[in-house]
């Protein structure tokens, strides 16, 4: 299984080409395809900011259906808690999120991230970041 940031959702819906080439290794590969709950609130909040909402709530309802989407447990908690530590004691911290999204995948034992911006997960140790 792998895990897809929300750069990468946000790719998709705006048709961009290399997302979509990713999209479909992935697909032609037989992997599994996962996202996080953080994610979805990171689309329903543009959704909701956007002046089509509407539109966009559609589009991501039809996208959920699609994907593996993978909620915060107390496994999850205590990766967060390990790698905010680790982070902070290298002096690298970054943004709460992306530690959240990268702790929930892990405690499912997903360590490839497929990302547009590898800098979000590419300090966390265990876990593989696949740009485009």
């Amino acid at each position: 299984m792998v895990g897809v940031d929300t750069t990468f959702l946000i790719d998709l819906f705006r048709n961009d080409e290399k997302a979509i080439m990713v999209l479909e290794e992935l697909s032609r590969s037989g992997e599994r395809i996962a996202t996080t709950v953080i994610n979805m609130a990171e689309l329903y909040k543009g959704a909701f900011l956007h002046p089509k909402t509407d539109e966009k709530i559609d589009e991501i309802e039809e996208l959920k259906d699609l994907l593996i989407v993978l909620d915060m447990r107390i496994e999850s908690a205590k990766y967060y808690g390990k790698i905010y530590a680790e982070l902070k004691n290298k002096g690298r911290l970054m943004n709460d999120r992306d530690i959240l999204i990268a702790s929930i995948f892990l405690s499912f034992g997903v360590g490839k991230i497929v990302t547009r911006d590898r800098k979000h997960f590419c300090e966390i140790e265990g876990v593989e970041v696949i740009t485009y």
